[in-house]
Formats: C-alpha cells, structure tokens, sequence
C-alpha cells in the first residue's frame, strides 16, 4: 500500500476505447495501492466505469467528468478534489489523442483540438496554488 493516504487525480481515467488504456489502469493501480482516486475523463460512462472497478474492489473514488482542454473544467476538476479530499497529492494527466489523415486532410478544427488537447497547458496552472 505504497500511496495510502494519498489523494491522486487522473486525468483521462476513462478508456476512449474497448478494454483498459493508460489512464484507467492507472487509476486503478493507484486505488490498489492505497490512494483516494478521483477520476477525470469527458466521457461520463467511461469514467463511472473506472470508478465502478475501484469501488468494487474496495477503493475510495470519485468520477469528475471534464474537458482537459478547458482551463474551466480543469480547474473545476482541481476544486473538487480539494472540496472533497482536502488536498490533493498526485497529479497524473494522462490525456492525449491522436487525429489520423495526412495535412492536407485534417480539418482546421481538427487540428487545433488536437494541439490543444496534447501540447496547450491550460493557463489555471500559473496562478492556482494547492494546500
């Protein structure tokens, strides 16, 4: 129980497709090993689905559902975890996408979502501080 009493937030905890992806095997690795998960994924399904396999196995988890590509969502995401656990230990952020098509392709809006969602930090960072 390597991260018992820890509280940990991860981003993208739903899996985007059939099975498990990274964020959701995370975040129940980090429930097995002792940590309050809060899960955070813009599909409600997919992170209530996670938090079931917590839950079910014992654990402590709450299902946030957010766009990480809206610095308001993440930084609602973030005040939940505080309002509920009362600090927050780990953050994993594991969202990212790939949009598949050549340059010439791929839509105008499909590539500013896509830079947005793996490279843009969402501007709450400069300015939030955590207890």
């Amino acid at each position: 129980m390597r991260l018992k009493g820890k509280v940990a937030l991860v981003m993208g905890a739903g899996s985007s497709g059939f099975g498990w992806g990274n964020g959701k095997a995370t975040a129940v690795l980090f429930a097995r090993e002792g940590a309050h998960v809060v899960a955070v994924d813009i599909n409600r399904e997919a992170v209530d689905e996670t938090c079931s396999i917590i839950v079910g196995e014992g654990g402590r988890c709450e299902a946030v559902v957010c766009d990480a590509t809206s610095s308001g969502d993440v930084a609602r995401a973030v005040a939940t975890v505080i309002h509920v656990c009362g600090r927050l230990d780990i953050l994993q952020n594991n969202v990212g996408s790939a949009i598949m098509g050549d340059p010439v392709g791929i839509s105008d809006e499909d590539w500013r979502r896509a830079i947005d969602l793996n490279l843009t930090l969402p501007s709450w960072h400069a300015s939030t501080s955590f207890p």
